[in-house]
């Protein structure tokens, strides 16, 4: 008979380990507890609780990398993505309640000379921070004249449509929306929209 460790198992089953420590407990998996206090799980166990569908309780990956990290990096994670929702549900709020109150507006954006025009939208956030900062590096490196302004003011952000923030806009297209890319791949974006 083959035995997996807890970690082995826990891919296995495509839950975190301390899900699958859970389930030894539980009494969901049988297993043998080595002198040295591991345990290990017959694959069998493994194969007849993935046929019984019996996993409830079973965690995403992202919240199984969360619980994986030191609780410092897991409160930090998680203030950061609190901080972003927030952001996000104000951008909607201000969204919904311009288009109860008065007609859309045209935003006052600098005047279009021969330069294509960045704007980073987000109301100061980490993640609207580091969009900004790679933004900033890449327009520093690029040949062609590039005005890049950052948009902080939720009813200004809000102007754009319901967009999540950070976001990134183009000559009034939203090229980025939600998230950070890569600065190799946002390089690639500005390049292609300003060339």
């Amino acid at each position: 008979m083959e035995h997996l460790t807890l970690r082995e198992a826990a891919q296995l089953l495509r839950v975190s380990v301390p899900t699958a420590k859970r389930y030894i407990y539980e009494g969901l998996i049988r297993s043998v507890k080595l002198p040295g206090g591991q345990h290990r799980v017959p694959r069998s166990e493994v194969g007849r609780l993935l046929a019984s569908g019996d996993t409830s309780g079973a965690v995403t990956a992202s919240e199984a990398a969360l619980a994986e990290q030191p609780l410092a990096e897991r409160v930090a994670t998680l203030e950061a993505e609190l901080e972003r929702m927030s952001a996000a549900l104000a951008v909607v709020s201000a969204f919904c309640a311009r288009g109860c109150e008065c007609p859309p507006q045209e935003r006052a954006l600098p005047a279009a000379g021969p330069e294509h025009r960045l704007l980073v939208l987000g109301p100061g956030c980490r993640r609207c921070d580091d969009l900004f900062g790679m933004v900033e590096r890449i327009v520093a490196r690029h040949k062609k004249p590039v005005h890049l302004d950052r948009v902080k003011d939720v009813t200004e952000i809000a102007s754009f449509g319901p967009v999540l923030t950070p976001a990134l806009v183009l000559d009034d297209k939203i090229v980025v929306s939600g998230r950070v890319p890569s600065e190799s791949r946002l390089r690639a974006l500005i390049q292609q929209g300003v060339n």
